[in-house]
Protein backbone atom coordinates (compact mmCIF):
# COMPACT_ATOMS: atom_id res chain seq x y z
CA UNK A 1 0.00 0.00 0.00
CA UNK A 2 1.40 3.38 -1.04
CA UNK A 3 2.05 5.92 1.73
CA UNK A 4 0.41 9.36 1.50
CA UNK A 5 2.79 12.35 1.32
CA UNK A 6 1.63 13.37 4.77
CA UNK A 7 2.38 10.02 6.44
CA UNK A 8 5.75 9.85 4.67
CA UNK A 9 6.67 13.28 6.00
CA UNK A 10 5.52 12.32 9.51
CA UNK A 11 7.71 9.20 9.33
CA UNK A 12 10.68 11.25 8.12
CA UNK A 13 10.33 13.68 11.04
CA UNK A 14 10.01 10.86 13.57
CA UNK A 15 13.13 9.19 12.18
CA UNK A 16 15.00 12.50 12.36
CA UNK A 17 13.83 13.00 15.95
CA UNK A 18 15.38 9.66 16.93
CA UNK A 19 18.68 10.59 15.23
CA UNK A 20 18.76 13.93 17.03
CA UNK A 21 18.08 12.64 20.55
CA UNK A 22 20.67 9.87 20.10
CA UNK A 23 23.38 12.35 19.06
CA UNK A 24 26.25 13.41 21.37
CA UNK A 25 24.88 16.99 21.31
CA UNK A 26 22.09 15.97 23.66
CA UNK A 27 24.43 13.81 25.73
CA UNK A 28 21.62 11.81 27.28
CA UNK A 29 19.99 14.95 28.80
CA UNK A 30 16.65 13.55 29.91
CA UNK A 31 15.02 16.97 30.35
CA UNK A 32 15.99 18.24 26.89
CA UNK A 33 15.05 14.96 25.19
CA UNK A 34 11.68 14.91 26.97
CA UNK A 35 11.00 18.51 25.91
CA UNK A 36 11.94 17.88 22.28
CA UNK A 37 9.87 14.69 22.05
CA UNK A 38 6.86 16.49 23.53
CA UNK A 39 6.87 19.55 21.22
CA UNK A 40 7.53 17.44 18.12
CA UNK A 41 4.78 14.99 19.06
CA UNK A 42 2.26 17.76 19.70
CA UNK A 43 3.12 19.46 16.39
CA UNK A 44 2.77 16.21 14.44
CA UNK A 45 -0.59 15.60 16.11
CA UNK A 46 -1.82 18.98 14.88
CA UNK A 47 -1.72 20.68 18.27
CA UNK A 48 1.25 22.98 17.61
CA UNK A 49 -0.90 26.08 18.09
CA UNK A 50 -1.56 25.01 21.70
CA UNK A 51 2.11 24.88 22.64
CA UNK A 52 2.49 27.64 25.21
CA UNK A 53 4.65 28.11 28.29
CA UNK A 54 1.95 27.05 30.84
CA UNK A 55 1.31 23.80 28.96
CA UNK A 56 5.01 22.96 28.76
CA UNK A 57 5.50 23.85 32.42
CA UNK A 58 2.84 21.42 33.61
CA UNK A 59 3.26 18.61 31.08
CA UNK A 60 7.08 18.55 30.73
CA UNK A 61 8.53 20.22 33.82
CA UNK A 62 5.96 19.04 36.38
CA UNK A 63 5.00 22.51 37.53
CA UNK A 64 1.59 22.93 39.24
CA UNK A 65 -1.41 24.57 37.60
CA UNK A 66 -1.33 28.37 37.64
CA UNK A 67 2.25 28.51 36.36
CA UNK A 68 3.57 32.11 36.18
CA UNK A 69 6.28 32.61 33.54
CA UNK A 70 7.30 35.91 35.15
CA UNK A 71 8.15 34.26 38.46
CA UNK A 72 9.52 31.03 36.97
CA UNK A 73 11.69 31.21 33.82
CA UNK A 74 12.21 27.46 33.37
CA UNK A 75 10.32 27.22 30.06
CA UNK A 76 12.14 30.15 28.46
CA UNK A 77 15.53 28.91 29.68
CA UNK A 78 14.99 25.32 28.57
CA UNK A 79 13.56 26.32 25.18
CA UNK A 80 16.61 28.52 24.63
CA UNK A 81 18.92 25.60 25.51
CA UNK A 82 16.99 23.32 23.16
CA UNK A 83 17.19 25.83 20.33
CA UNK A 84 20.96 26.12 20.75
CA UNK A 85 21.34 22.33 20.92
CA UNK A 86 19.47 21.94 17.63
CA UNK A 87 21.59 24.65 16.02
CA UNK A 88 24.76 22.83 17.11
CA UNK A 89 23.43 19.52 15.84
CA UNK A 90 22.62 20.85 12.36
CA UNK A 91 25.85 22.83 12.18
CA UNK A 92 27.57 19.44 12.42
CA UNK A 93 25.07 17.84 9.99
CA UNK A 94 24.79 20.34 7.11
CA UNK A 95 23.59 17.70 4.61
CA UNK A 96 20.61 16.57 6.69
CA UNK A 97 17.51 16.31 4.48
CA UNK A 98 15.12 16.77 7.43
CA UNK A 99 15.45 19.49 10.03
CA UNK A 100 13.62 20.20 13.27
CA UNK A 101 13.83 23.93 13.89
CA UNK A 102 12.65 26.13 16.76
CA UNK A 103 12.04 29.73 15.65
CA UNK A 104 12.88 32.28 18.34
CA UNK A 105 9.93 33.33 20.43
CA UNK A 106 7.87 30.21 19.66
CA UNK A 107 7.34 26.90 21.39
CA UNK A 108 6.14 25.05 18.27
CA UNK A 109 8.79 23.51 16.01
CA UNK A 110 9.00 23.92 12.25
CA UNK A 111 9.97 20.97 10.06
CA UNK A 112 12.08 21.56 6.96
CA UNK A 113 12.11 18.65 4.50
CA UNK A 114 14.03 18.64 1.23
CA UNK A 115 17.54 18.67 -0.24
CA UNK A 116 20.19 20.72 1.49
CA UNK A 117 20.72 24.25 0.24
CA UNK A 118 23.50 24.45 -2.32
CA UNK A 119 24.17 28.20 -2.58
CA UNK A 120 25.63 29.39 0.73
CA UNK A 121 25.79 32.98 -0.47
CA UNK A 122 22.03 33.41 -0.61
CA UNK A 123 20.65 34.72 2.70
CA UNK A 124 17.50 33.03 3.96
CA UNK A 125 15.36 32.77 7.03
CA UNK A 126 16.15 29.08 7.32
CA UNK A 127 18.81 26.90 5.66
CA UNK A 128 15.89 25.22 3.86
CA UNK A 129 12.41 26.66 4.25
CA UNK A 130 9.54 24.20 4.76
CA UNK A 131 8.15 22.74 1.54
CA UNK A 132 4.81 23.86 0.15
CA UNK A 133 3.50 20.31 0.56
CA UNK A 134 3.78 20.57 4.35
CA UNK A 135 0.48 19.50 6.02
CA UNK A 136 -1.84 22.38 6.80
CA UNK A 137 -1.97 21.56 10.51
CA UNK A 138 1.82 21.81 10.93
CA UNK A 139 3.15 25.02 12.49
CA UNK A 140 3.97 27.61 9.87
CA UNK A 141 7.02 29.84 9.95
CA UNK A 142 6.54 33.36 11.25
CA UNK A 143 5.05 35.71 8.70
CA UNK A 144 6.57 39.16 8.23
CA UNK A 145 3.41 40.66 9.71
CA UNK A 146 3.60 38.73 12.94
CA UNK A 147 5.76 41.38 14.62
CA UNK A 148 8.85 39.19 14.78
CA UNK A 149 12.02 39.41 12.73
CA UNK A 150 13.44 36.09 11.54
CA UNK A 151 17.08 35.23 11.96
CA UNK A 152 19.20 35.65 8.85
CA UNK A 153 22.76 35.50 7.64
CA UNK A 154 22.48 39.17 6.68
CA UNK A 155 22.90 40.83 10.05
CA UNK A 156 21.90 40.91 13.72
CA UNK A 157 18.54 42.03 15.13
CA UNK A 158 18.77 44.44 18.08
CA UNK A 159 16.08 45.76 20.42
CA UNK A 160 16.41 48.87 22.61
CA UNK A 161 14.30 48.75 25.76
CA UNK A 162 13.06 52.03 27.26
CA UNK A 163 15.75 53.45 29.54
CA UNK A 164 14.67 53.90 33.14
CA UNK A 165 15.19 56.74 35.57
CA UNK A 166 16.79 55.56 38.82
CA UNK A 167 15.24 58.48 40.71
CA UNK A 168 11.77 57.53 39.49
CA UNK A 169 12.24 53.86 40.37
CA UNK A 170 13.57 54.70 43.84
CA UNK A 171 10.66 57.00 44.54
CA UNK A 172 8.12 54.39 43.56
CA UNK A 173 9.77 51.81 45.82
CA UNK A 174 10.32 53.96 48.90
CA UNK A 175 7.39 56.34 48.98
CA UNK A 176 3.83 55.63 50.05
CA UNK A 177 1.71 56.00 46.93
CA UNK A 178 -0.99 57.82 48.92
CA UNK A 179 1.51 60.47 50.00
CA UNK A 180 3.40 60.84 46.72
CA UNK A 181 3.08 64.07 44.79
CA UNK A 182 3.22 64.63 41.04
CA UNK A 183 6.69 65.62 39.83
CA UNK A 184 7.43 69.30 39.72
CA UNK A 185 8.65 70.51 36.30
CA UNK A 186 12.40 71.07 36.37
CA UNK A 187 13.10 68.77 39.34
CA UNK A 188 15.91 66.24 39.17
CA UNK A 189 13.48 63.31 38.84
CA UNK A 190 11.63 64.92 35.94
CA UNK A 191 14.84 65.79 34.12
CA UNK A 192 16.21 62.28 34.71
CA UNK A 193 13.12 60.76 33.11
CA UNK A 194 13.41 63.18 30.20
CA UNK A 195 17.03 62.11 29.61
CA UNK A 196 16.01 58.44 29.77
CA UNK A 197 13.31 58.96 27.14
CA UNK A 198 15.62 61.07 25.01
CA UNK A 199 18.44 58.50 25.09
CA UNK A 200 16.06 55.72 24.08
CA UNK A 201 14.83 57.72 21.10
CA UNK A 202 18.31 58.90 20.08
CA UNK A 203 19.75 55.38 20.21
CA UNK A 204 16.93 54.12 18.00
CA UNK A 205 17.75 56.84 15.47
CA UNK A 206 21.48 56.06 15.50
CA UNK A 207 21.16 52.26 15.54
CA UNK A 208 18.83 52.20 12.55
CA UNK A 209 21.46 54.10 10.54
CA UNK A 210 24.18 51.56 11.41
CA UNK A 211 24.96 49.33 8.40
CA UNK A 212 23.78 45.72 8.53
CA UNK A 213 21.86 46.13 11.81
CA UNK A 214 18.11 45.67 12.04
CA UNK A 215 16.35 47.39 14.93
CA UNK A 216 13.22 45.95 16.51
CA UNK A 217 10.73 48.70 17.30
CA UNK A 218 8.72 49.30 20.46
CA UNK A 219 9.78 46.33 22.59
CA UNK A 220 8.99 46.93 26.28
CA UNK A 221 10.66 43.94 27.97
CA UNK A 222 13.52 41.54 27.36
CA UNK A 223 11.10 38.61 27.02
CA UNK A 224 9.02 40.49 24.43
CA UNK A 225 12.13 41.44 22.46
CA UNK A 226 13.31 37.82 22.42
CA UNK A 227 9.85 36.56 21.44
CA UNK A 228 9.81 38.96 18.48
CA UNK A 229 13.16 37.78 17.18
CA UNK A 230 15.78 40.09 18.69
CA UNK A 231 18.97 38.31 19.63
CA UNK A 232 20.56 41.38 21.23
CA UNK A 233 18.73 43.59 23.73
CA UNK A 234 20.02 46.92 25.04
CA UNK A 235 18.75 48.28 28.34
CA UNK A 236 19.90 51.17 30.44
CA UNK A 237 19.28 53.50 33.35
CA UNK A 238 19.86 57.18 34.05
CA UNK A 239 20.83 58.68 37.40
CA UNK A 240 20.95 62.47 37.63
CA UNK A 241 22.25 64.54 40.52
CA UNK A 242 22.91 68.28 40.46
CA UNK A 243 25.71 68.87 37.99
CA UNK A 244 26.33 65.22 37.04
CA UNK A 245 24.69 62.30 35.23
CA UNK A 246 25.48 58.59 35.08
CA UNK A 247 24.09 56.41 32.28
CA UNK A 248 24.52 52.65 32.76
CA UNK A 249 24.02 50.41 29.71
CA UNK A 250 23.84 46.62 29.39
CA UNK A 251 23.77 44.36 26.35
CA UNK A 252 22.03 40.97 26.62
CA UNK A 253 22.38 38.02 24.28
CA UNK A 254 18.99 36.28 24.37
CA UNK A 255 20.32 33.21 22.54
CA UNK A 256 22.70 32.41 25.37
CA UNK A 257 20.63 34.02 28.12
CA UNK A 258 23.52 36.13 29.42
CA UNK A 259 24.66 39.72 29.71
CA UNK A 260 27.61 40.14 27.34
CA UNK A 261 28.56 43.80 27.79
CA UNK A 262 28.07 46.67 30.20
CA UNK A 263 29.42 50.15 30.74
CA UNK A 264 28.75 53.28 32.81
CA UNK A 265 29.01 56.71 31.17
CA UNK A 266 29.64 59.58 33.60
CA UNK A 267 29.42 63.25 32.72
CA UNK A 268 29.99 66.28 34.95
CA UNK A 269 29.06 69.95 34.69
CA UNK A 270 26.00 68.93 32.67
CA UNK A 271 23.64 71.73 33.70
CA UNK A 272 22.73 73.76 30.64
CA UNK A 273 24.01 71.19 28.15
CA UNK A 274 21.91 68.10 28.73
CA UNK A 275 20.96 67.73 25.05
CA UNK A 276 24.62 67.77 24.01
CA UNK A 277 25.52 65.23 26.72
CA UNK A 278 22.61 63.00 25.71
CA UNK A 279 23.75 63.02 22.07
CA UNK A 280 27.39 62.44 23.01
CA UNK A 281 26.59 59.40 25.15
CA UNK A 282 24.20 57.97 22.54
CA UNK A 283 26.91 58.20 19.87
CA UNK A 284 29.46 56.50 22.13
CA UNK A 285 27.05 53.65 22.87
CA UNK A 286 26.36 53.25 19.15
CA UNK A 287 30.07 53.16 18.31
CA UNK A 288 30.79 50.57 21.00
CA UNK A 289 27.86 48.26 20.20
CA UNK A 290 26.82 48.35 16.54
CA UNK A 291 29.36 50.28 14.45
CA UNK A 292 30.97 48.06 11.82
CA UNK A 293 33.23 46.16 12.06
CA UNK A 294 34.34 46.44 15.71
CA UNK A 295 31.10 46.92 17.67
CA UNK A 296 30.40 44.37 20.42
CA UNK A 297 27.43 42.90 18.55
CA UNK A 298 29.53 42.29 15.42
CA UNK A 299 32.37 40.83 17.51
CA UNK A 300 30.02 38.14 18.84
CA UNK A 301 28.65 37.47 15.36
CA UNK A 302 32.19 37.25 13.98
CA UNK A 303 33.27 34.70 16.56
CA UNK A 304 30.34 32.44 15.69
CA UNK A 305 30.25 32.90 11.92
CA UNK A 306 33.94 32.68 11.09
CA UNK A 307 33.93 28.88 11.36
CA UNK A 308 32.51 28.52 7.83
CA UNK A 309 33.05 30.32 4.50
CA UNK A 310 31.08 33.59 4.27
CA UNK A 311 27.47 33.12 3.16
CA UNK A 312 26.71 36.82 2.73
CA UNK A 313 28.42 40.17 2.29
CA UNK A 314 27.88 40.82 6.01
CA UNK A 315 29.94 37.76 6.88
CA UNK A 316 32.73 39.09 4.65
CA UNK A 317 32.68 42.36 6.63
CA UNK A 318 32.98 40.42 9.88
CA UNK A 319 36.38 39.14 8.73
CA UNK A 320 37.94 42.62 8.51
CA UNK A 321 38.94 43.00 12.20
CA UNK A 322 41.06 39.87 12.12
CA UNK A 323 42.94 41.12 9.07
CA UNK A 324 43.33 44.63 10.54
CA UNK A 325 44.94 43.05 13.61
CA UNK A 326 47.68 41.33 11.60
CA UNK A 327 47.70 42.45 7.92
CA UNK A 328 48.59 38.82 7.24
CA UNK A 329 49.16 38.07 3.54
CA UNK A 330 47.13 34.85 3.48
CA UNK A 331 44.16 36.51 5.18
CA UNK A 332 44.54 39.40 2.78
CA UNK A 333 44.31 37.16 -0.28
CA UNK A 334 41.31 35.35 1.20
CA UNK A 335 39.52 38.62 1.97
CA UNK A 336 40.23 39.99 -1.50
CA UNK A 337 38.62 36.92 -3.04
CA UNK A 338 35.53 37.17 -0.84
CA UNK A 339 35.06 40.87 -1.64
CA UNK A 340 35.34 40.27 -5.38
CA UNK A 341 32.95 37.32 -5.29
CA UNK A 342 30.17 39.11 -3.45
CA UNK A 343 30.58 42.34 -5.41
CA UNK A 344 30.18 40.30 -8.61
CA UNK A 345 26.84 39.12 -7.24
CA UNK A 346 25.73 42.56 -6.08
CA UNK A 347 27.79 45.39 -7.60
CA UNK A 348 25.58 47.96 -5.85
CA UNK A 349 26.24 46.83 -2.28
CA UNK A 350 27.34 50.23 -0.99
CA UNK A 351 28.63 48.99 2.36
CA UNK A 352 30.80 46.27 0.82
CA UNK A 353 32.12 48.82 -1.71
CA UNK A 354 33.17 50.99 1.24
CA UNK A 355 35.18 48.23 2.85
CA UNK A 356 36.61 47.13 -0.48
CA UNK A 357 37.99 50.65 -0.93
CA UNK A 358 39.43 50.66 2.60
CA UNK A 359 40.93 47.24 2.00
CA UNK A 360 42.64 48.17 -1.27
CA UNK A 361 44.21 51.37 0.08
CA UNK A 362 45.40 49.81 3.34
CA UNK A 363 46.69 46.64 1.69
CA UNK A 364 48.71 48.75 -0.77
CA UNK A 365 50.96 49.49 2.23
CA UNK A 366 51.82 45.79 2.54
CA UNK A 367 54.13 43.56 0.52
CA UNK A 368 51.24 41.35 -0.58
CA UNK A 369 49.15 44.27 -1.83
CA UNK A 370 51.67 46.82 -3.07
CA UNK A 371 50.72 46.17 -6.71
CA UNK A 372 47.02 46.94 -6.14
CA UNK A 373 45.44 49.28 -8.67
CA UNK A 374 44.31 52.17 -6.52
CA UNK A 375 42.05 53.43 -9.30
CA UNK A 376 39.69 50.61 -8.38
CA UNK A 377 39.72 51.79 -4.76
CA UNK A 378 38.76 55.28 -5.93
CA UNK A 379 36.00 53.87 -8.12
CA UNK A 380 34.58 51.79 -5.27
CA UNK A 381 34.68 54.72 -2.83
CA UNK A 382 32.91 57.08 -5.26
CA UNK A 383 30.27 54.50 -6.09
CA UNK A 384 29.71 53.89 -2.37
CA UNK A 385 29.13 57.62 -1.80
CA UNK A 386 26.70 57.73 -4.74
CA UNK A 387 24.80 54.71 -3.40
CA UNK A 388 24.97 55.64 0.31
CA UNK A 389 25.38 59.44 0.51
CA UNK A 390 24.30 59.54 4.17
CA UNK A 391 26.69 56.80 5.29
CA UNK A 392 29.68 58.18 7.18
CA UNK A 393 31.76 55.11 6.34
CA UNK A 394 31.46 55.92 2.62
CA UNK A 395 32.77 59.44 3.22
CA UNK A 396 35.63 58.06 5.31
CA UNK A 397 36.62 55.70 2.51
CA UNK A 398 36.58 58.47 -0.09
CA UNK A 399 38.59 60.72 2.24
CA UNK A 400 41.26 58.02 2.61
CA UNK A 401 41.40 57.47 -1.17
CA UNK A 402 41.78 61.22 -1.79
CA UNK A 403 44.47 61.53 0.88
CA UNK A 404 46.40 58.63 -0.64
CA UNK A 405 46.20 60.37 -4.03
CA UNK A 406 47.60 63.61 -2.61
CA UNK A 407 44.31 65.56 -2.52
CA UNK A 408 44.49 66.90 1.03
CA UNK A 409 41.69 69.51 0.71
CA UNK A 410 39.35 66.93 -0.83
CA UNK A 411 40.15 64.44 1.93
CA UNK A 412 39.51 67.05 4.61
CA UNK A 413 36.18 68.01 3.04
CA UNK A 414 34.97 64.39 2.99
CA UNK A 415 36.13 63.85 6.58
CA UNK A 416 34.13 66.92 7.63
CA UNK A 417 31.01 65.46 6.00
CA UNK A 418 31.58 62.16 7.82
CA UNK A 419 31.91 64.08 11.08
CA UNK A 420 28.55 65.81 10.53
CA UNK A 421 26.82 62.59 9.50
CA UNK A 422 27.81 60.31 12.35
CA UNK A 423 29.90 62.23 14.83
CA UNK A 424 33.40 61.44 15.96
CA UNK A 425 33.97 57.91 14.70
CA UNK A 426 37.52 56.65 15.16
CA UNK A 427 38.44 56.44 11.49
CA UNK A 428 37.02 59.93 10.89
CA UNK A 429 39.54 61.18 13.45
CA UNK A 430 42.30 59.20 11.75
CA UNK A 431 41.67 60.80 8.35
CA UNK A 432 41.06 64.27 9.82
CA UNK A 433 44.49 64.21 11.47
CA UNK A 434 46.39 63.01 8.40
CA UNK A 435 44.50 65.50 6.20
CA UNK A 436 45.90 68.32 8.33
CA UNK A 437 43.41 68.90 11.16
CA UNK A 438 45.72 67.35 13.72
CA UNK A 439 44.10 68.78 16.84
CA UNK A 440 40.53 67.60 16.21
CA UNK A 441 41.62 64.32 14.66
CA UNK A 442 43.88 63.25 17.51
CA UNK A 443 41.30 64.27 20.15
CA UNK A 444 38.81 61.92 18.48
CA UNK A 445 41.38 59.11 18.36
CA UNK A 446 42.34 59.54 22.03
CA UNK A 447 38.68 59.53 23.06
CA UNK A 448 38.08 56.25 21.23
CA UNK A 449 41.20 54.70 22.75
CA UNK A 450 39.77 55.58 26.15
CA UNK A 451 36.37 54.13 25.28
CA UNK A 452 37.15 50.97 23.33
CA UNK A 453 38.86 47.87 24.66
CA UNK A 454 39.94 46.89 21.17
CA UNK A 455 40.77 48.94 18.13
CA UNK A 456 43.10 48.53 15.11
CA UNK A 457 46.70 49.17 16.13
CA UNK A 458 47.17 50.97 12.81
CA UNK A 459 45.47 54.07 14.28
CA UNK A 460 48.73 54.68 16.17
CA UNK A 461 50.17 55.74 12.80
CA UNK A 462 48.32 59.07 12.93
CA UNK A 463 49.31 59.58 16.58
CA UNK A 464 52.95 58.81 15.76
CA UNK A 465 53.05 61.38 12.96
CA UNK A 466 51.33 63.95 15.18
CA UNK A 467 53.94 63.49 17.92
CA UNK A 468 56.72 63.61 15.30
CA UNK A 469 55.51 66.91 13.77
CA UNK A 470 55.37 68.44 17.26
CA UNK A 471 59.00 67.49 17.80
CA UNK A 472 58.26 64.90 20.48
CA UNK A 473 60.24 62.12 18.79
CA UNK A 474 60.33 59.87 21.87
CA UNK A 475 56.51 59.88 21.98
CA UNK A 476 56.45 59.29 18.22
CA UNK A 477 58.60 56.19 18.68
CA UNK A 478 56.30 54.86 21.41
CA UNK A 479 53.29 55.26 19.11
CA UNK A 480 55.19 53.72 16.18
CA UNK A 481 56.14 50.67 18.23
CA UNK A 482 52.45 50.20 19.10
CA UNK A 483 51.74 49.46 15.41
CA UNK A 484 52.20 45.76 16.00
CA UNK A 485 51.22 44.43 12.52
CA UNK A 486 54.78 44.35 11.13
CA UNK A 487 53.41 43.45 7.67
CA UNK A 488 52.23 47.08 7.43
CA UNK A 489 54.80 49.54 6.08
CA UNK A 490 53.61 52.30 8.42
CA UNK A 491 55.22 50.48 11.34
CA UNK A 492 58.70 50.46 9.82
CA UNK A 493 58.40 53.96 8.33
CA UNK A 494 57.27 55.61 11.57
CA UNK A 495 60.01 53.87 13.56
CA UNK A 496 62.67 54.81 11.00
CA UNK A 497 61.94 58.56 11.09
CA UNK A 498 61.55 58.72 14.90
CA UNK A 499 64.77 56.79 15.51
CA UNK A 500 66.64 58.97 13.01
CA UNK A 501 65.56 62.14 14.84
CA UNK A 502 66.57 60.59 18.17
CA UNK A 503 70.08 59.97 16.78
CA UNK A 504 69.75 56.18 16.93
CA UNK A 505 70.92 55.82 13.35
CA UNK A 506 71.81 52.12 13.32
CA UNK A 507 68.30 51.25 14.50
CA UNK A 508 66.83 53.77 12.05
CA UNK A 509 68.66 52.10 9.14
CA UNK A 510 67.42 48.68 10.27
CA UNK A 511 63.83 50.00 10.29
CA UNK A 512 64.41 51.54 6.84
CA UNK A 513 65.53 48.12 5.58
CA UNK A 514 62.26 46.65 6.89
CA UNK A 515 60.41 49.38 5.00
CA UNK A 516 62.12 48.69 1.68
CA UNK A 517 61.56 44.95 2.10
CA UNK A 518 57.82 45.69 2.20
CA UNK A 519 57.78 48.55 -0.33
CA UNK A 520 60.90 48.58 -2.56
CA UNK A 521 59.82 51.90 -4.11
CA UNK A 522 60.66 53.59 -0.79
CA UNK A 523 64.36 53.34 -1.69
CA UNK A 524 63.88 54.81 -5.17
CA UNK A 525 61.52 57.70 -4.38
CA UNK A 526 60.85 58.23 -0.66
CA UNK A 527 59.12 61.59 -1.29
CA UNK A 528 56.46 59.99 -3.49
CA UNK A 529 55.80 57.48 -0.73
CA UNK A 530 55.60 60.10 2.02
CA UNK A 531 53.20 62.26 -0.02
CA UNK A 532 50.66 59.44 0.32
CA UNK A 533 50.83 59.72 4.12
CA UNK A 534 49.70 63.24 4.88
CA UNK A 535 48.50 66.51 3.38
CA UNK A 536 50.83 68.46 5.71
CA UNK A 537 53.59 69.59 3.30
CA UNK A 538 55.96 70.82 6.00
CA UNK A 539 55.72 67.39 7.59
CA UNK A 540 56.36 65.73 4.23
CA UNK A 541 59.61 67.68 3.84
CA UNK A 542 60.72 66.81 7.37
CA UNK A 543 59.94 63.10 6.92
CA UNK A 544 61.96 62.97 3.68
CA UNK A 545 65.00 64.42 5.49
CA UNK A 546 64.60 61.92 8.32
CA UNK A 547 64.41 59.02 5.86
CA UNK A 548 67.61 60.28 4.24
CA UNK A 549 69.27 60.11 7.67
CA UNK A 550 68.04 56.51 7.86
CA UNK A 551 69.73 55.76 4.52
CA UNK A 552 66.87 56.28 2.05
CA UNK A 553 67.01 58.82 -0.75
Amino acid sequence: MKRSPRSAQHAAVVAELERVVASPVFGGSARQIRLLRFVVGEALAGRGADLRAPLLATRVFDRPDGFDSVEDSIVRVEMSKLRRALERYYAASPTATVRIELPRGRCAPVFAIGPAATDPAQPSVSPRPPMDSQPADWPAPSSPRSGSIPTSVDGPVVAILPFTSIAAVSASLNADASESEPPVPGTTGTRSRAIAHGLTDRLGDLFVRAPRVRVLSRAATLDEAEARGARYVVEGSVRLIPGAVRVTVKLHDTTRGIQVWGKAFDRYDVDGRLFAVEDEIAREITALLVTLPLGAVHAIESEERSVHPPRSAYEVLLRFPRWLATFDGDLQAELAGHCARFLDRDPDDGVLLVYSAFFQVLSSWTAAGREHDLRQAADHARRAVALEPKLAHARQALALVLLDAGDGPGALAEAEIALKLDGSLMFTGFVLALAGDWERGTVILRNHQRLAKRYPAAVHHALALDAYRRGDHAAALIEAEAIVPLHLAWSALDRAVALARLGRLAEARAAACELTAILPDAARDPRALVRRLTADQALVDDLVVALACAGLG
